[in-house]
């Protein structure tokens, strides 16, 4: 089975997945039970027919083939792993609550490496080009950046409040970072940085709480979590050009042609946003859609 655009979503207290194949809208559900309950899929990452999910309350990292369409593997790693990446067959898992990188070997299933962070590493992003990393540290409102030739911290970037998300541009120059403002009722910021020598372009104000981005073309998309909007920002112009207000907690999100996908993480449900026929939909998911990945 060869699976044509689909988007998987880790439901995070429904100890499941999600796969929405983006044709038809049918919808599969995973479910991770080979580790201990709950699980808690947080995070995730998808390479050589594999999606790897890092599982927040197992302290675990699940492993899902995706002929199958089955869990396939349960592997400990330490307290609290937000977010996970691939590289040259090592699995990097950010642990939120031992402030680590840890560094497992695919093929041995063994921790190699634990690189210190700073506080509450949440989400990574992976230059593979570069053999680099970048890890928003949101308790320590900061940005490691990782040699993953050495595996060792090489830099720091001073991040404002609570930044969560981090995205690597398309084209590898910029380092997209969500600025969450997280508890206070205040709009957030997008921060644009230069990968060349990693000081900020400029900063876009967007909604309240902003935590996930996607970039189309000359464009970018956010989801702000408590404003219940999406903020379309236009990267060269440095601003946010529309708002556009769905409803719920937006989290996950995903653009492809003239379709907004959104996970709404208080309805369980994929919110669908058709520009071209402006239609919306909606499909029940799982409790929780936190991490959330297009698969082509």
């Amino acid at each position: 089975l060869f699976l044509m655009n689909s988007i998987a979503i880790c439901n995070t207290s429904s100890d499941n997945l999600s796969l929405i194949d983006i044709e038809n809208y049918s919808v599969d559900h995973i479910p991770l039970d080979l580790g201990e309950k709950p699980v808690g899929p947080h995070g995730i990452e998808y390479e050589n027919n594999t999606i790897i999910t890092s599982n927040n309350y197992s302290n675990s990292i699940s492993l899902i083939d995706m002929h199958s369409k089955k869990e396939v593997s349960n592997l400990y790693v330490g307290a609290h792993p937000n977010d996970v990446k691939l590289y040259e067959n090592k699995a990097y898992i950010a642990c939120g609550e031992s402030n680590s990188l840890l560094v497992m070997d695919m093929a041995s299933e063994e921790i190699t490496c634990n690189i210190k962070l700073e506080s509450y590493p949440h989400s990574i992003a992976l230059d593979k080009e570069k053999g680099r990393m970048y890890i928003s540290n949101m308790d320590g409102h900061s940005v490691s950046i990782i040699d993953c030739l050495d595996n060792k911290v090489i830099g720091r970037i001073k991040a404002p409040e609570y930044p969560t998300k981090i995205l690597l541009s398309k084209d590898k120059k910029k380092i997209y970072l969500c600025e969450s403002y997280l508890g206070y009722d205040i709009e957030g910021y997008i921060d644009i940085i230069s990968t060349e020598n990693y000081k900020s372009i400029g900063r876009v104000r967007v909604g309240i709480t902003p935590v996930d981005m996607y970039e189309d073309g000359e464009e970018l998309y956010v989801s702000n979590f408590t404003e219940g909007s999406i903020s379309v920002v236009d990267i060269n112009r440095l601003r946010e050009t529309k708002k556009i207000y769905v409803g719920g907690m937006p989290r996950g999100i995903i653009k492809q042609k003239d379709t907004i996908y959104i996970g709404d993480y208080m309805g369980g449900k994929l919110r669908i946003i058709d520009f071209s026929k402006e239609k919306v939909k909606t499909i029940p998911i799982g409790n929780e859609p936190n991490g959330m990945i297009l698969i082509n």
